[in-house]
């Protein structure tokens, strides 16, 4: 990489494997054909037990662009993506869900451009389409709600979207963040494990002082489904990642209220689960209200080290329609969910 011009920045993208078999290959294939000239892929690996690992070193274990990394143990997403990270060696990295796929070989020469002609944007996300209807659009996170749920345009037409516009946060399904924001904002929090993590990330990004982009010039095809927030572990994390961000996050006068709101709607959803017998749920949705609380001493000192950085205040992202005081957005994420399961 480092023989490249400097006219085009050195670029390391990060995908982190589990089990991944069905779509990994797949996703390399046509990744690299990306007609981009100084970018490097490395792979990590969290322990698959589905052969994927073997069968990406048998097929690319060859290629000068790839790196492959086997964890002896399934990590999580979120310290995967950390460890690709130290690897890499370009100046911008981009995080990429395993199950994408390109069509527009042009993607990401997109994501550089927005980097390179403003310095205060620290992350940028492309525009995911559902690999089962390309003219949709995947999740794009507006803004949060009090519940922590994005605002998001899931389904709604790819076409609505064709200018670059700021969002709050960047999914990690397809974005590029520049080394030294990774670096400043404390990279992903690993006790995260899955989900939000990319939420998390990018509002201490955004606490930072830096701006996140949404790009629709880059367009990748994403095999995310929508009810992936109904399974025993996705409940559990999702629920104990929501209230890590906000007792990290938020300035104190807000913590307060943001917590007990969302301690009390997630123990309500635990109870709901209980009601219709769906007991696996319900534990895994209580223990992801007590994880926070049993972790509250080392969630707090990681909180006082980040609040020390701070240069934007909550207010400025209130008033900026980024963060809101409603929950209009976990209500209609319910209704995209009860629809798809329907």
């Amino acid at each position: 990489m480092s023989g490249k011009s400097e006219s085009c920045p050195s670029v390391s993208i990060v995908i982190v494997n589990f089990n991944g078999r069905e779509f990994l290959r797949q996703c390399l294939l046509t990744l690299l054909d990306t007609d981009y000239p100084n970018y490097e892929v490395v792979v990590v690996d969290n322990a698959s037990t589905d052969g994927s690992f073997a069968e990406i070193e048998l097929s690319f274990g060859s290629d000068s662009r790839i790196k492959l990394v086997r964890n002896s143990e399934n990590v999580g997403h979120s310290e995967g993506c950390n460890i690709g990270a130290r690897i890499a060696k370009g100046r911008y990295i981009v995080f990429l869900d395993s199950d994408t796929e390109f069509k527009a070989e042009n993607w990401l020469w997109e994501l550089v451009k927005v980097m390179e002609n403003d310095g205060t944007v620290g992350l940028a996300q492309a525009k995911l389409v559902l690999s089962e209807d390309k003219s949709r659009l995947d999740y794009v996170c507006v803004a949060v709600d009090a519940l922590g749920t994005w605002a998001a345009n899931y389904g709604s037409k790819e076409e609505m979207l064709r200018e670059t516009f700021e969002i709050l946060a960047a999914s990690s399904g397809c974005c590029i963040i520049r080394r030294e924001v990774f670096n400043q904002a404390g990279g992903f929090d690993a006790d995260y494990f899955i989900y939000d993590d990319d939420t998390d990330l990018s509002l201490r990004a955004r606490l930072l002082g830096y701006r996140i982009l949404f790009v629709p010039s880059a367009s990748v095809i994403h095999r995310g489904g929508v009810l992936r927030g109904v399974s025993g572990m996705s409940l559990y994390h999702s629920s104990k990642n929501r209230m890590r961000t906000v007792l990290k996050n938020y300035e104190l006068r807000n913590v307060w209220w943001r917590f007990s709101v969302l301690s009390f709607f997630t123990f309500m959803v635990s109870v709901g689960f209980f009601a219709v017998k769906k007991h696996d749920e319900a534990k895994a949705t209580m223990r992801g209200l007590i994880s926070p609380i049993k972790d509250l001493p080392e969630i707090w000192k990681k909180r006082l080290l980040f609040q020390s950085k701070r240069r934007v205040r909550d207010f400025e992202l209130v008033n900026k329609g980024f963060i809101r005081n409603d929950f209009r957005s976990t209500l209609q994420d319910f209704k995209i969910k009860r629809k798809y399961m329907q």
